[in-house]
């Protein structure tokens, strides 16, 4: 069977190609129109699955969506004419259903006129799609599944259940009860892109004290069950999906910071706060989880998802035995377990298959388009003997590299193929990296990527695999002073463990670094500038090299120096 799964309407839409239950292929539209978060149609990352597959679009069995467009337009309106109180307010929640209502038409329309595709087009569940992204390359048998995100057609939070071949709901709550739009319009208040830069309020928090942390819990009840409630007096989004918070919110926590003004202290506490309420609403949900499923698995999905920092405080907890969040656990994602969803529950017998498990699924450069690239731009480059042992030699010499390698990374994260490193060390390189070679906040931490079997000697990871830079834990006291660039502000990493099953190229370059250094760390984070999509071709890896001081670029075993 052929399923082609696409994002399509909301933020970072994508298309993923799966046959008989094994994943191909993922393109991110934003990797390839070079839009970050891009919302317009999957047209390039279609037709990269489909070249990639070596397929026509006619040979594609059926294509999933991962939104049920029409349901959530009746939801959205249902809802936004409870709250809206004046005839501009309805008029503005029946624009917006019509919106949605437009979204599945435009499925449909280039699907069938502009791809000329006469085969099935199925829209499902978001939240059963977020499921399935994170429990077939799981690889449990059996599992319980927490999915938290901003919304999906009508459900903001869900528990599942689910078998081999059954996924049973046993909880949802209901827009606009959701965790995540809560942390998406703190997000906004504080400066930054709604549904694009929460990652940024993650790494604020620390930096915050306490002073605000029970006026912001008065926003978010955690009921006895462990499921929550948002008190809608403080939001504003309810009635005007333009507005995140209400006057009242605004009397008590101030006005809202503008882009590209100062973070003051206050800032940085509003941050802590909303962190804090996220992780304790996060850990209720995991608590009744367990309740109702009784299952030692978790599987985490959603938007929600992405915050490393909450999933480590489940790891921490012990709820759980095994725990397991799948790389693209956002929006991105969605397409991705459309077409899972349609490969296994569709069909009377699921297929596993150990491969779904890598991240490393997306577009590939040949050697050709390297060195095109590289006379393109007439630069010197040479071929070491060992490029891994030279790279570790730069590294271990303080130099910062753009290391471009194999298939693209999913997800948001780099995890070793579009990567740029600098040795974990230096106290320096944290700010040398934001502020001479990302272009970004200096707030920001950055990961350490490091090899499995010293993953529990560095970090207080209660012996849980982390290999998606998606999991943060503590720093263990003896090594902080270490590895200090990769150490937050208070004391926690995003860890990756490497393997050299799953990245062998990226496991040598750490073990050079090792031989050299005695450190099996080095500092990761994405390969690109602030406010640009993570490099996906040569061509872009060189502009990002030439316009920033990285000192070296490895593309594949070429190596060029500044």
């Amino acid at each position: 069977m052929k399923t082609l799964g696409l994002t399509s309407g909301i933020h970072d839409t994508s298309a993923t190609l799966v046959i008989d239950g094994k994943i191909i292929v993922i393109g991110e539209e934003e990797r390839f129109n070079r839009e970050k978060h891009t919302g317009k149609f999957p047209v390039h990352a279609i037709r990269f699955c489909l070249e990639k597959g070596g397929l026509s679009m006619n040979e594609i069995d059926v294509i999933c969506i991962g939104m049920k467009w029409d349901e959530r337009a009746k939801a959205r309106l249902e809802m936004r004419m409870k709250f809206a109180h004046t005839p501009e307010l309805q008029t503005q929640a029946q624009d917006q259903a019509k919106a949605d209502m437009a979204r599945q038409d435009e499925v449909l329309n280039i699907l069938r006129n502009d791809f000329g595709y006469k085969g099935k087009i199925n829209f499902y569940d978001h939240y059963d799609c977020h499921a399935s992204a994170c429990y077939f390359p799981s690889d449990f048998n059996h599992s319980a599944i927490l999915v938290l995100d901003g919304a999906g057609e009508r459900a903001s939070a869900r528990i599942y259940k689910v078998t081999e071949t059954k996924l049973e709901c046993l909880l949802q709550l209901d827009y606009p009860n959701s965790i995540g739009r809560f942390y998406g319009w703190i997000t906004d208040y504080l400066g930054f892109h709604i549904d694009a830069d929460e990652g940024k309020v993650m790494g604020l928090a620390p930096y915050g004290d306490m002073s605000l942390v029970n006026e912001m819990r008065k926003l978010v009840t955690i009921k006895k069950d462990g499921s929550y409630e948002l008190d809608y007096s403080y939001f504003g989004f309810i009635q005007d999906n333009k507005k995140g918070f209400s006057e009242k919110f605004i009397k008590i926590f101030g006005p809202r910071r503008e882009k590209a003004t100062e973070l003051t202290q206050h800032h940085k506490n509003i941050a802590r706060a909303a962190q804090l309420v996220l992780e304790e609403v996060v850990l209720g949900m995991a608590q009744l989880t367990k309740k109702l499923t009784g299952e030692e698995n978790l599987c985490i999905s959603g938007g929600v998802a992405l915050n490393s920092v909450a999933n480590g405080k489940i790891v921490e907890s012990g709820i759980f035995k095994n725990i397991y969040v799948y790389p693209a656990a956002g929006d991105a994602g969605t397409g991705i377990g459309a077409a899972l969803y349609a490969c296994n529950f569709k069909q009377t017998k699921k297929i596993f298959h150990k491969e779904n498990q890598s991240p490393y699924l997306g577009y590939e450069s040949n050697a050709n388009e390297i060195i095109s690239a590289i006379n393109k731009h007439r630069l010197t480059y040479s071929k070491p003997e060992n490029i891994y042992k030279e790279t570790a030699k730069l590294l271990a010499d303080n130099k910062v590299i753009g290391w471009f390698q194999g298939k693209t990374e999913i997800g948001p994260r780099a995890l070793g193929n579009r990567s740029i490193l600098a040795n974990p060390s230096d106290q320096d390189n944290k700010d040398r990296v934001n502020n001479k070679i990302k272009f970004r906040e200096l707030f920001r931490p950055f990961a350490p990527s490091v090899l499995k079997n010293f993953e529990n000697e560095y970090f207080e990871m209660n012996n849980t695999d982390s290999p998606y830079m998606i999991m943060a834990f503590q720093t263990k006291k003896d090594k902080k002073d270490l590895i200090p660039a990769v150490v937050h502000v208070d004391g926690s990493a995003r860890v990756q463990g490497v393997t050299k099953e799953q990245n062998e190229r990226y496991w040598n370059l750490i073990n050079e670094f090792y031989a050299l250094t005695n450190i099996p760390v080095v500092l990761n984070t994405s390969f690109n500038r602030a406010g640009e999509v993570m490099v996906n071709t040569p061509e872009h890896a060189i502009e990002a090299f030439l316009g920033s001081q990285l000192d070296a670029l490895v593309l594949g075993d070429l190596l060029i120096l500044k």
